[in-house]
């Protein structure tokens, strides 16, 4: 039971709680953040939205921890596809995880004052609240890591079957979540080795522990097993759980990035490609499975790790810095700055540099049982984020862990006398000063440009164009004079379909970097759509210039030709194209339709069974193959072609269209032509 002095105060810290919560839900439920997700946040709802549609991303491995779309999309069959009510839902998801913390400080130390420190001090920071604000898994894996910890304490205490089992299956739900957390199950692993019986004249043999662990292990291993499976069954791609690791650990061996996933840049940044799987297709020349990208990510990384082995000691001291910094280094939105434009965060005034500086000073004060499962639970998880990059959202899971271990340190001051006292004082003084935030900050310059640049972005896509221009105004008084903001300002009026605007921009961004290969591509495009095809000849031209092994631009020309009715440049722009990206499937299929138009159908034919058979997954290879057998008197071998394509998944309305367009159009064909030999 509580005491009745205890319940008055946590309740009143949930009470505090919700207020805020439901006070910043008030200003954000309608506000751009919330109504446009960018990135991680914009991947989630998709994925969320086309579950409910009924799209389960088949002949696809999962990329992400499929536990929060999943989860999300559940709020969207109830409430309606970007439903605010999600965010609410999260929110006090976030409420709940600060009942946890007071249940784990009560369980881990058994008092009631320590608990309630511990959840006065998580009530008070933040950022807990701003994520659960936006649609990423930082609220969700909190609570999932919560739950692990406390699951963690019953096991050790009296470990039996069934809060082994318990154990297992929790944590294997933190992995489904984000597969990083899924490291705790070796230290887990060890405590429950190591946990005494409960009954004096049951002595613990090498056996039973042995059992205890297996039984541990199968029940995190039973709850993988789902979607190990339906990655076989639906990709026909053997992955445990997701095929990101490879990427991950590739950014996260890149001693430029300094710990920060993505570094600003003074030139315009290639096309996005977040998991390098189109990157490396077109270098291979062919279709691969996810663990195969995944593989390929991971040797490259360790490369780089060897190759760079000089860096890697500073490299790693210094994300090991960023982890424990109070900084909250951005990634997709910045807490710092977004903090400061609503209300609801100024109560909200401890800075992480507490938790973390007394939550490790923490580590050493409690006694020995408390020491042990804070080790396994601060240690397993640091560990588990190292090789990949600190941003602020991804170490949200350890906070209230740290506040719980703060809380221990501050009753051991409390509790010593005289000169102890005074020492372990000036050790957390010490402490935090040297992890204060200006120390590990990055420059609040960049941080406001990409803030604006990303809410530049979040208005085109709500069709507002004079925000959009507005805020890239902005962008360029914080940073005047960088090539980057006009031209990622260029593609945000590009989306909207504002061309002559968007060809401004780039103008602007080409007196700026002159010598940048992706201006004057960018301005053939435009150019392209608008249809001065003349002038995007030349931009594509300039762009081969200035990269003269680009395919890019060499097919584009080769299409613009196509367009102006000049089938020979066509065929000579594509077989350049080829030369410069063998393995590149669109630059095969154009020049293969290029050898059909010349008349050289043996040599069209070829290809596209090449092609086919290197990217079975390519709708426009089979649908030339098929155009291409139907033209040549070979319907049969069309239809067999067409089939293909038909069956495909992810289908475009204007691909179904077409594909049914022509098997019209082939089931009015005779059948006596003979089928492919």
């Amino acid at each position: 039971m509580i005491r009745r002095s205890t319940a008055f105060w946590l309740y009143l810290l949930l009470l505090l709680g919700a207020a805020v919560r439901l006070w910043f839900f008030s200003d954000l439920h309608d506000h751009p953040l919330a109504a446009v997700p960018l990135l991680d946040s914009q991947t989630y709802h998709e994925w969320a939205a086309d579950l409910v549609r009924g799209d389960w991303g088949r002949d696809h491995s999962y990329w992400m921890g499929p536990l929060y779309p999943h989860l999300l999309a559940v709020a969207y069959k109830l409430f309606g596809i970007g439903s605010a009510v999600a965010l609410l839902l999260q929110l006090a998801l976030s409420l709940f995880n600060v009942y946890l913390v007071f249940v784990l400080g009560r369980r881990l130390t058994g008092s009631d004052g320590q608990a309630l420190l511990a959840t006065g001090l998580y009530s008070f920071y933040g950022a807990p609240v701003f994520y659960a604000g936006q649609l990423l898994i930082a609220t969700l894996g909190t609570t999932l890591y919560l739950w692990a910890a406390l699951r963690l304490i019953r096991a050790v205490e009296r470990p039996t079957w069934g809060r082994l089992i318990g154990l297992g299956v929790v944590m294997g739900l933190a992995g489904l979540a984000r597969g990083n957390m899924l490291l705790l199950a070796v230290p887990a692993a060890y405590l429950v080795w190591r946990a005494k019986s409960s009954h004096a004249e049951n002595p613990v043999t090498t056996l039973r522990r042995l059992a205890r662990v297996a039984v541990l292990a199968g029940a995190v291993v039973l709850m993988l097993v789902p979607v190990t499976v339906r990655n076989l069954i639906m990709a026909d791609d053997f992955v445990i759980l997701t095929s990101n690791g490879g990427v991950n650990l590739l950014i996260g061996q890149n001693a430029a990035y300094k710990g920060i996933f993505a570094p600003l840049q003074a030139d315009p940044e290639a096309e996005f490609d977040p998991s390098m799987e189109g990157t490396l297709e077109r270098e291979l020349g062919r279709d691969l499975k996810g663990s195969e990208v995944s593989r390929i990510l991971t040797g490259r990384a360790w490369r780089l790790f060897r190759d760079d082995l000089a860096a890697m000691p500073m490299h790693y001291v210094r994300k090991v810095y960023r982890f424990w910094n109070g900084y909250e280094l951005p990634q997709i939105v910045s807490y710092d700055y977004w903090r400061k434009q609503f209300p609801a965060f100024k109560p909200l005034v401890l800075p992480y540099t507490v938790l973390s500086a007394l939550g490790l000073l923490g580590l050493l004060a409690a006694p020995r049982q408390q020491r042990a499962i804070l080790l396994a639970l601060v240690g397993a998880y640091f560990v588990s984020l190292l090789p990949f990059f600190p941003t602020s959202r991804y170490r949200q899971p350890l906070a209230p862990i740290l506040a719980v271990s703060a809380a221990v340190y501050l009753a051991a001051v409390w509790r010593a006398s005289g000169r102890r006292r005074w020492q372990a004082l000036a050790g957390g003084v010490l402490l935090v000063a040297a992890l204060w935030p200006t120390w590990g900050a990055l420059d609040q310059t960049d941080i406001l440009w990409q803030v604006h640049l990303h809410e530049a972005s979040r208005a085109s896509k709500m069709g507002q164009l004079r925000t959009t221009l507005v805020r890239g105004q902005e962008a360029e008084e914080v940073r005047p004079g960088l090539a980057d903001t006009p031209f990622h300002l260029s593609l945000y009026l590009e989306d909207m379909g504002e061309r002559r605007n968007a060809l401004a921009a780039l103008q602007l961004a080409r007196s700026r970097a002159p010598q940048n290969r992706l201006i004057p591509y960018k301005m053939g495009r435009n150019n392209e759509e608008l249809g001065n095809l003349e002038q995007a000849a030349r931009d594509f031209r300039d762009a081969a210039e200035l990269s003269p092994d680009w395919a890019y631009p060499w097919l584009r020309l080769g299409l613009v030709y196509r367009a102006m009715g000049k089938p020979d440049e066509a065929l000579a722009a594509f077989t350049e194209a080829r030369r410069r990206g063998p393995g590149h499937r669109r630059v095969r299929a154009n020049l293969a339709a290029a050898f059909a138009e010349a008349g050289q159908v043996d040599q069209a034919r070829l290809m596209l069974r090449e092609l086919t058979r290197d990217y079975p997954r390519y709708v426009n290879g089979w649908f030339n193959l098929a155009l291409l057998e139907l033209q040549n008197g070979r319907p049969a071998a069309a239809d067999s072609a067409l089939a293909h394509a038909a069956a495909l998944p992810h289908l475009s309305e204007g691909q179904q269209a077409q594909i049914h367009q022509l098997q019209q159009v082939l089931a009015q064909q005779p059948r006596s032509v003979a089928g492919p030999h």
